[in-house]
Order: C-alpha cells, then structure tokens, then sequence
C-alpha cells in the first residue's frame, strides 16, 4: 500500500477552513478517519468541523463519540459558505450531490472498490487491499512526523483501532496492511476501552428485529433473503449486526437483510440493504451495482439505499411493504440467477476502473 503524507499535508494546508462530512449513517471506521484528520488538522492549524449525515443509532458506536468525546454535528449544514472544501473518508465516490458543485474536495479515502465517475480531488486513497479506512489513515500517521499531544494520540488511536476492529468482523478479515496499522496504533490506544465498547449488548429493538429477521427468510438456492419491515432511521444499523449473526449460517454463500427505512422528521423513505458473505470470490459490488447505482461493497460486505419518498404518501402500509418485499427479494433471486456473468461483469469494470486510475495518474 502506498501512502503519501506529504500530498496529505500538502492537501490540508491549501485550506484554511475544511468540513469533514460523513455520508449515511456514521460508523467507527468513517468517524474514526474524521477524527483522526480532525487531530492533524488542529496540529497544523486548519479549522475543521465534521459532520453526519445521519444519526448515530447503535449504542456501541454513541458510546465510541461520547467515550472519546468526537465532536460530530448532525445534519449536514444548510450553509456550508464558511467552509473552503470538505474531506470523505470510508465512502465509495467522493462526489456528494449539491455541495460537490460549491466545495472542492480536499481529501478522500477509502477502502472500497474505486469508482470511475467521481469528481476530482487533492487527495485520493482508494486501496480495496485495506480492510479499512482508518488503516489507511492509520499508515499515513505513521509516516507523518507531526506533534499530537499525547491525550489527542491516544483518543485518535483509540478510535481507529476499533474502526479497524469493526470493518475486519474482529480482525477476522485482516490482511497484512492492517496488521502494520494495528501495531503502530496499538502503542498509544486504550485497548481496555475497545474491548468495553464492544461488550456492549444489543439493544432490545435490534434483538426484536433479529426475531422478526428470522422469522421472514427466504432461502434461494445459496443465498438467505430477509425483510424487517418499515424502521425507524435511527434502527437503520440493525441490519448489518442482523446480517452478520445470519452469515454464521454454514448452509448460505450470501445474506441480504433489508428493510423501508423511515428518515427522521417525515423527511421520507428508503429501500436499505445489507449484504455479507463469507465467500472471498463473491463480486459483491458487481451484485449490487446490477440492482441500483447507489450502493456498493468491498470483499465481505455491502450496502444499498434506493429512495422511496414517493411512496410516503401511500395509505396502506401493509400493502406497500408487500410490494417492497417482493420486488426486492424477485430482484435478488434475479441477481443469483446471473451471479455467473455478474462474476464476468464484475472484473471487466475492476480492471476498467483501475486502468482509469493509472491513466489519470499518469497525467
């Protein structure tokens, strides 16, 4: 893995004012990386703000914010005019509808499969040989030669190795350069605290959604399909700990757990998606990408989101969730139907969108 930090600095230093912005529901791994760039930011003396997107729902993950105290501010803000660019780290595409068109973008990085269509940037890490995000920025801190103070080292540290931790399932996906990060990390981070946020139990409403999970599988050739229903967004992350207690299932090669996502304030609906496997051959963003565009994934996991506001106005909930869950479950048995040219597919567009990058780097 290559990693640069003096285009790091160089990127960081061009601004005097920067908006780290966290896309759908923050997780450790992104708010980890924000944090992160957050504590190099102040060091060098750039002001910098981070912002989600959405609420934090899990417990184990509010606990991370307020055990380590990351300033994150929910929503996104109306006016972002006192900002001179934003930062994304642990998201697909850089490109973020209507502030990509006010703001340059400074940084990003990210541990998926690249995109071809993105808007440019200062910076950009897309390294799929990463588990993480915060193993990239992990490597970059390792080769900066930068003054944290101790107390900010260990809370940024901290919050990395548990990014680290949650997007390699408990290491069990590490590879050889989260390995490295992990033992530069480890020497500042309170280990003592990952361990404590991890421990913590489920809440009683994603044990709910679990039972409801289980109760509505489909089993299509290899794969478990299920759907829970209209939730809250702030349940929103119940499905991908749904998903991953359901790949422990030996007789399935895929799980989608999927559910009509209620945003907050009536603000509208969405079809969300979470995918695992345990297969490493499985293209999952292939998959993904032959449903909607605005989804993606890396080896093990995916996600998808398409919006449903429209259908806000529909009188009859139960009538609607039908028609969700059999569109939804049709398309995936679709999907599993092709998963042989969805395979070819796949390493056409990775090959394609890597000699992009090499061109474009070459210029």
């Amino acid at each position: 893995m290559k990693t640069d930090p003096k285009q790091l600095v160089a990127a960081l230093k061009k601004y005097a004012s920067l908006a780290t912005l966290i896309k759908g529901s923050p997780d450790p791994d992104a708010m980890a990386c924000s944090f992160a760039l957050k504590c190099v930011c102040d060091t060098l003396g750039i002001k910098n703000g981070i912002f989600a997107e959405k609420n934090i729902s899990l417990p184990q993950n509010r606990a991370l914010v307020d055990k380590l105290d990351i300033p994150i501010k929910i929503p996104f803000p109306a006016d972002l005019s006192k900002f001179d660019a934003y930062m994304i780290f642990d998201y697909q595409q850089a490109r973020i509808p209507d502030i990509s068109e006010k703001l340059p973008c400074a940084v990003h990085i990210d541990h998926h499969d690249a995109s071809a269509e993105d808007v440019s940037c200062d910076m950009r890490i897309v390294d799929s040989s990463a588990g993480s995000a915060s193993t990239i920025v992990a490597l970059l801190l390792k080769e900066l030669d930068l003054e944290i103070g101790r107390q900010a080292m260990t809370r940024m540290c901290t919050a990395l190795l548990y990014g680290i931790e949650t997007d390699t399932d408990g290491y069990s996906h590490a590879r050889k350069p989260d390995y490295e990060a992990i033992d530069y990390i480890s020497k500042y981070s309170d280990t003592s605290l990952v361990k404590k946020i991890s421990s913590i139990p489920l809440s009683k409403k994603t044990v709910s959604l679990l039972w409801t999970a289980m109760e509505n599988i489909t089993l299509y050739k290899d794969w478990l399909i299920t759907g829970i229903g209209f939730i809250d967004e702030s349940n929103r992350d119940s499905m991908p700990i749904i998903a991953d207690f359901l790949t422990k299932r030996e007789d399935v090669a895929l799980v989608v757990v999927f559910a009509a996502v209620e945003k907050s304030r009536g603000a509208g609906l969405a079809l969300d998606a979470s995918f695992r496997t345990k297969n490493p051959g499985l293209d999952l963003d292939s998959i993904i990408k032959g449903i909607t565009e605005t989804g993606g994934a890396r080896k093990f996991k995916g996600a998808l989101q398409i919006d449903l506001d429209f259908f806000t106005a529909c009188p009859d909930r139960d009538a609607l969730w039908k028609i969700i869950s059999a569109t939804m479950t049709e398309a995936l048995k679709k999907r599993r139907d092709g998963i042989y040219i969805s395979g070819i597919k796949g390493y056409y567009r990775r090959l394609r969108n890597r000699i992009f990058w090499i061109l474009k780097k070459g210029h």
